[in-house]
């Protein structure tokens, strides 16, 4: 596809994303369009996935180009293994990850093109329940984002069943902290519905952290 038609798919979930970005993140080696004979640029889906992953990363977690590269380069080369060191792990998931998603009017057809899933795929995943359509049927950016990971979790062998039980235990977390910042929320204070935001966004990057360190200790475990 045309450079103009990958800022079309973009700019939902990045309304800044520019051809002037593109074409500095190629001239940066981070992705690699094709040419034609006459020099225009032509992007596949796994270019677009790629840009996404790397606006996703930039946005979210706030990592600088370099270290991007380094996990595109991981990726590329098959060593998942080396894409994150202990440091920048812990950079992944702070309190600001966990802000309301941005208003977004995304139809299944929009979270497929987005994410590089199949129809059926995203059809699965509103089935199992892991991402679910506002009122008015349509989904946010972060739906996107499930479905993305879902996506590369099933490359591993992960099906809905695997997948329910992650949403299951996600679940869980929120009740935990819903019990807390919930009363909070409701209060008539001023500034309270604020401050449970606050809360809850701190809590749950705190309880993800938790989750993930624990995860990783039982995994050692389990491979002794």
């Amino acid at each position: 596809m045309s450079i103009g038609k990958v800022l079309e798919q973009l700019r939902a979930e990045f309304p800044d994303v520019t051809v002037s970005k593109i074409r500095f993140l190629e001239s940066e080696g981070l992705i690699s369009p094709q040419r034609t004979a006459s020099g225009y640029r032509r992007f596949a889906k796994e270019d677009v996935q790629r840009l996404r992953y790397i606006l996703v990363t930039q946005r979210d977690n706030y990592l600088p180009l370099k270290v991007i590269r380094e996990q595109l380069e991981a990726m590329d080369s098959g060593s998942v293994a080396a894409i994150l060191t202990a440091g920048e792990a812990d950079q992944m998931v702070s309190p600001e990850n966990f802000r309301a998603p941005a208003d977004t009017r995304l139809t299944d057809t929009d979270v497929a093109v987005q994410s590089g899933a199949d129809a059926s795929m995203v059809a699965e995943l509103i089935s199992a329940g892991l991402i679910t359509p506002d009122a008015a049927g349509f989904f946010t950016a972060d739906d996107v984002r499930i479905v993305t990971t879902a996506e590369a979790l099933r490359g591993f062998g992960f099906d809905a069943r695997h997948l329910r039980s992650l949403r299951n235990t996600a679940r869980r977390q929120a009740d935990l902290i819903g019990q807390v910042v919930g009363p909070l929320a409701k209060s008539s204070a001023p500034s309270s519905k604020q401050r449970a935001e606050e809360i809850g966004q701190q809590m749950s990057a705190l309880t993800v952290s938790l989750h993930a360190s624990l995860v990783k200790n039982a995994l050692r475990d389990e491979l002794n």
